[in-house]
């Protein structure tokens, strides 16, 4: 039997990503390699025109699936645990791969508007986290840029209705079951996000998310990134924040990053009232 090409993909597009790049890029690529993949970073504009922000340029993934029989997309701003096993291996062939947060977020208010801007769909899937996903060549059209509703979601004048509602991802959520393909869900270990309480538990994550503008605690996500990524690089500090949370809570806060939060905090507010 032929074996199957496989490929890890990710956006680094601006300044600010590019930066976080130097941390999570070379654990994304060494993870590629212990996969058996190719390590692609999609650094190009081709959807800007037809969507505006660079989160849909994981639309480009189509053309790659001429390529590649199974491709995971992996966000720039997840750092992966070298311990991390293959989500190639963990999910069934034919399935999505991917990681629910039904309870952790506002997926009701996500499924309920895209129905409303899309059209209804027999709604299957748990609502998952686009940040980390992993499709066979069977799910290609689920990411043709050509499809419909595609541009009047990124851009339509409903999204000043809904504070916070988010780009791509409940697009991509919507369009999965519009298609009927099925979604493996390979739990909070694969994409654990903030959005998961107990922050100070995340190393016994294998993908850490710093989703959103205050990642995974208080500070700048590029410096919480540096530092757990240094944390990583590390198999006894590693294994000393899975075995005491008490003591991945400690560091977090006797931190200089957190602590300039907390003055800015306290005397910005003061400053401005």
């Amino acid at each position: 039997m032929k074996a199957q090409k496989l490929a890890i993909a990710t956006i680094t597009i601006g300044e600010k990503f590019w930066k976080m790049a130097s941390y999570t890029h070379p654990l994304i690529k060494e993870y590629a390699e212990k996969c058996g993949a190719d390590f692609i970073v999609l650094d190009s504009r081709k959807m800007y025109e037809k969507c505006g922000l660079a989160t849909y340029e994981r639309f480009q993934l189509y053309e790659l699936f001429d390529t590649y029989d199974r491709i995971a997309f992996i966000d720039t701003d997840i750092l992966v645990s070298p311990d991390s096993p293959s989500i190639f291996e963990l999910t069934p062939a034919g399935k999505i791969g991917a990681s629910s947060e039904e309870v952790y977020s506002q997926s009701a208010r996500d499924k309920e508007v895209t129905q409303e801007v899309l059209g209804n769909v027999d709604w299957n899937n748990v609502y998952f986290n686009a940040g980390m996903i992993l499709l066979d060549r069977s799910h290609k059209e689920l990411l043709n840029p050509d499809s419909p509703g595609l541009t009047h979601w990124a851009k339509g004048d409903f999204r000043d209705n809904h504070v916070n509602l988010l780009n791509d991802q409940p697009f991509i959520n919507h369009r999965s079951n519009l298609l009927g393909f099925e979604v493996h869900d390979l739990g909070q270990r694969f994409n654990r996000t903030r959005a998961i309480h107990n922050t100070s538990t995340r190393f016994n994550s294998y993908f850490i998310h710093y989703a959103g503008p205050s990642g995974h605690r208080y500070g700048e996500r590029i410096d919480q990134i540096r530092k757990d990524a240094s944390v990583l690089g590390s198999r006894f500090r590693t294994q000393l924040s899975r075995k005491f949370p008490k003591y991945r809570w400690f560091c977090d806060r006797v931190d200089f990053g957190f602590l300039r939060y907390l003055i800015n905090e306290k005397f910005g507010r003061k400053s401005k009232s």
